[in-house]
């Protein structure tokens, strides 16, 4: 699927090095700032960031169409209903443009000021940047103490049933070369939420940095986290547990 002509009638010109992928979902009141600090913290870089809007009924999608027609570095990409949000960084990476693709969420809870010190370190040679909550000088900000302890849990988790290296495989704050998510697999967690455990999983000769973010606290709406979610993740890291014994 990709972007409708008339929400990106023009398009930047010359090669595009980064396309920051963000997927939405009732973020009409983050879109416009988190567009202006990604491109404040890249400044010269050229880079598009590429809205991924599962029809959310706030109206996400025309506030991103709207910026889209004032600066086309911007772009949006509809899809009809909720889908899941691996699967909207899934979509949006085929349609990015960019050699590297950043994914960060589009409530602020992912600074967009550690893009440049990322990017630098995937040019450095690195395959995947991951924007990490456990690496040495990283944390949780305000974060409720429950949240925290359900996050180094589920970690634990994953890294220990697919014996992955890793401190976080479960951020969704990550940049990377854009072919290991074109060409990743069968895409087991299009569905959820959890893509980087299985991008992880699929290519574990990747070369990996940890860079240290700490988690900062949404600006406005609410968490898309919920039981289900959890039981996608469960279920989600036993197969490919099971993907990788039968191998």
């Amino acid at each position: 699927m990709t972007s409708p002509p008339a929400d990106s009638p023009s398009q930047p010109d010359g090669p595009v090095l980064l396309t920051v992928v963000v997927p939405t979902y009732n973020e009409r009141g983050n879109v416009g700032p988190l567009t202006a600090a990604v491109f404040e913290a890249l400044g010269d870089t050229p880079v598009e960031v590429l809205v991924v809007d599962d029809a959310s009924p706030d109206g996400t999608g025309d506030a991103v169409a709207q910026l889209a027609r004032d600066d086309p570095r911007i772009r949006l990409l509809r899809r009809e209903r909720k889908q899941g949000l691996a699967g909207a960084v899934f979509a949006g990476a085929d349609d990015a443009r960019g050699t590297y693709v950043c994914v960060m969420d589009g409530d602020f809870s992912h600074d967009p000021a550690h893009l440049p010190g990322m990017l630098a370190k995937a040019e450095e040679g690195y395959d995947v940047v991951i924007g990490s909550r456990f690496a040495p000088g990283a944390g949780f900000g305000q974060q409720p103490v429950a949240r925290r302890v359900a996050s180094v849990l589920a970690n634990g988790w994953a890294r220990a049933v697919l014996r992955l290296p890793q401190r976080d495989v479960l951020t969704g704050y990550v940049l990377c070369r854009r072919e290991l998510l074109t060409e990743m697999g069968p895409r087991h967690s299009a569905g959820g939420f959890k893509w980087l455990m299985e991008m992880l999983a699929s290519n574990r000769d990747a070369r990996t940095y940890e860079w240290p973010i700490v988690f900062l606290a949404r600006r406005s709406g609410s968490s898309k986290a919920n039981a289900r979610e959890a039981l996608a993740f469960l279920v989600l890291s036993l197969r490919l547990a099971l993907r990788r014994r039968a191998r």
